[in-house]
């Protein structure tokens, strides 16, 4: 069934400031693993490289102490692959999230849809007493959506004027 799209919107996270927080350890341990060459090839005095045993580099670590390692890596590689897609049909908002979650909400069971400017919910799918369920991935600006049984929805969204006049197209 060929359906019409009003509005597809695809977001990720691009914060830089997140990026940071995350990918710091990784840049740790790579300058730690460079002032360790260093000093091994005689770039830099011992004084100098903070690194007076290089056992580390050498040393064989079991399996128990790569778990976090591999952890970390996969929660890195969860955060580049996870996204939020909106698309509105004329009948329906389909909403996926953190690769796997999938909503449905039928045009025809919202009574209410406006822009809202929302502080820092967080991040992913959240439950909140004010806002109902909370679909963000980033920015303060999304739609708030109340449907015919009294539930609640917020989709954040960067394009938010676009969201709102997709969902009021509803014929």
């Amino acid at each position: 069934m060929n359906r019409e799209i009003r509005f597809k919107e695809t977001q990720k996270f691009t914060q830089w400031w997140l990026w940071l927080i995350i990918l710091a350890p990784i840049i740790i341990i790579a300058l730690r693993f460079i002032s360790s060459y260093l000093y091994l090839f005689g770039v830099i005095p011992a004084a100098e490289s903070n690194n007076t045993s290089m056992t580390w580099i050498a040393h064989k670590g079991s399996l128990v102490e790569l778990l976090p390692h591999f952890f970390y890596l996969l929660t890195v590689l969860f955060l580049i692959l996870l996204k939020l897609k909106v698309v509105v049909t004329e009948k329906e908002i389909n909403i996926r999230h953190l690769l796997f979650y999938k909503k449905t909400i039928k045009l025809s069971d919202v009574i209410e849809h406006r822009i809202t400017n929302y502080d820092f919910v967080g991040y992913g799918i959240r439950k909140t007493q004010k806002y109902g369920t909370v679909y963000n991935v980033k920015g303060t600006q999304g739609i708030s959506l109340t449907l015919k049984n009294g539930d609640k929805y917020l989709i954040g969204s960067q394009r938010p004027q676009e969201l709102l006049k997709s969902i009021s197209n509803n014929s």
